[in-house]
């Protein structure tokens, strides 16, 4: 790959992929570019668009605009986007998304608390 910047992202969108199947999510994989009908940069979580980024400027409001529109494109309940945190390992990388979407999280958690039998 010719553009650093490029292989870098890729390197990033490949370890978000590989620290999320070690955690038990078996389904993901890294999508391949979609240009127009991009659906993010990680497939195998239906629900969930998500966007890598490897940067050297954090543009929060971007990212979690992007994610956003990815999970409408793709369908999906939420969109994050997965920032990394420059000199550290893959999994102190940030999860930014919007106040509106962590509240649909936490009321499907509270969903799935209240129906899960005890």
């Amino acid at each position: 790959m010719s553009n650093p910047s490029k292989a870098r992202g890729t390197r990033f969108e490949v370890a978000v992929c590989s620290l999320l199947r070690a955690a038990g999510f078996s389904e993901v994989f890294r999508l391949a570019p979609g240009g127009v009908d991009d659906a993010g940069d990680v497939g195998g979580l239906p629900d969930w668009a998500l966007e890598c980024r490897d940067r050297a400027r954090i543009d929060l409001a971007g990212d979690v605009a992007d994610a956003q529109l990815r999970a409408v494109k793709k369908g999906a309940k939420y969109g994050a986007a997965i920032i990394k945190k420059r000199g550290h390992p893959t999994g102190d990388a940030y999860v930014a998304l919007s106040l509106t979407t962590f509240t649909k999280v936490l009321e499907a958690l509270e969903s799935a608390r209240r129906t899960t039998p005890k």
